[in-house]
């Protein structure tokens, strides 16, 4: 739409008091100033072989530990099996861990443990992490992708091959949220369609082929006249959306549950089914290996799918439909890792529980359940889960 002729005159004037005052700068001189000190930054913990906890060793950590480069002031993160990434204070990406698929971007393929910067990336808002590969979308709504792309799960239009250093998803447009599974990728669109590529073996693409896609596709029956979706979750073999009225779907690999429909199958469900269970308004999703979790409008956690290291329930080694986790409440935001569980309350601690043999829980505790808050204690603003490690933002005091 073409700006009204005051609009523009306004601009204009704005533009010329602004080249004025920029040459009055110049001449004028420029005090020394410090760098502002960072107002947040990064601890990991668990599972360290690859150095996916960016602390300088590859020790397992049973207690939350300092992720290095903490003057970038890590604003959020993410994990996966072997790597992790994060968003800096001025948009940068970095990365650290396992680098054999180029996932760290860096340009090379030696593992790091310690942050590396990843290669011409800024005005970053969101990074996500998937086995070997690695995503990260602009705040205009651009997608780059980095790391193997033997099933296509970077989205360029080919299978094969890896990439160490980004590459622009060039058909993806107003994208709002993105999200790494094991071996393929989902995007949410402005207009709150569901866009999907990579690998498809177990149906986790939900387009009914189980045909791996090497470029993004959207996915039928979502979005538009059959209600607009609002939030997806990306897992091993499987994946979650919310629509606007509440509703929860999933498809892909069932064999423990984890699509929550009351079932178990070997056979996978190639096309959306849906969760049941009196959960009510969901607020998060979050898919982990072969387990998943919502947290509902109360604040409440709901798990459902393999249960063998107590990850959603007290008892049973499979729930087929979503239950409360218990003794978590004031709930914002849920992770999943593969055998375990991450939760982010309104009052900045975190909970853990499930899988805690590396220290995957955070917790120092070696019970899977209850849950038990994150040894770091409070003063933090975001989570993560890896395969076998936990990441969180903490306020720098």
């Amino acid at each position: 739409m073409q700006l009204s002729t005051p609009r523009r005159l306004g601009r204009r004037l704005g533009a010329l008091l602004a080249a004025v005052a920029a040459v009055a700068a110049l001449s004028a001189p420029v005090p020394a100033q410090a760098a502002a000190p960072p107002a947040t930054h990064a601890i990991a913990w668990g599972k360290g072989g690859f150095g996916q906890l960016g602390d300088g060793g590859y020790a397992d950590q049973q207690l939350p530990v300092k992720v290095r480069a903490e003057e970038q002031g890590f604003t959020e993160v993410a994990g996966s099996l072997t790597h992790s990434l994060a968003i800096a204070a001025d948009g940068s990406v970095w990365a650290w861990g396992q680098n054999n698929n180029g996932q760290l971007g860096d340009g090379g393929h030696t593992d790091s443990d310690v942050p590396v910067k990843v290669q011409g990336l800024s005005g970053i808002v969101e990074v996500a992490a998937g086995w070997g590969f690695s995503l990260a979308r602009t705040g205009d709504g651009h997608v780059w992708a980095w790391g193997t792309n033997y099933a296509g799960q970077l989205g360029l239009g080919s299978f094969g091959g890896s990439y160490a250093t980004p590459q622009q998803v060039g058909e993806l447009r107003g994208i709002t949220h993105i999200e790494a599974g094991w071996f393929h990728s989902m995007a949410l669109r402005d207009n709150f369609t569901v866009l999907v590529w990579g690998d498809n073996s177990r149906g986790q693409l939900g387009d009914g082929t189980g045909v791996a896609k090497a470029a993004p596709t959207v996915l039928p029956g979502l979005g538009g006249e059959s209600g607009p979706v609002y939030d997806i979750a990306a897992g091993f073999y499987h994946s979650l959306a919310v629509r606007a009225d509440g509703t929860l779907l999933a498809w892909g690999a069932n064999n423990s549950g984890q699509l929550g429909n009351g079932t178990t199958s070997v056979t996978a469900a190639y096309s959306p089914v849906h969760v049941v269970g009196r959960y009510g308004q969901v607020r998060a999703v979050a898919a982990g290996c072969r387990h998943s979790y919502l947290v509902d409008g109360s604040g409440n956690v709901w798990g459902w799918g393999d249960n063998t290291e107590a990850q959603v329930a007290f008892t049973g080694t499979v729930v087929k439909q979503p239950q409360l986790v218990p003794g978590l409440s004031d709930v914002k935001d849920v992770a999943a890792g593969c055998a375990f569980g991450l939760a982010l309350t309104g009052g900045g601690e975190a909970y853990g529980w499930g899988q805690y043999n590396s220290g995957q829980t955070g917790t120092g505790v070696p019970v899977p359940m209850p849950p038990f808050k994150n040894a770091w204690g409070a003063g933090l603003t975001f989570i993560a889960a890896g395969g076998d490690h936990g990441l969180a933002v903490r306020k720098v005091s």
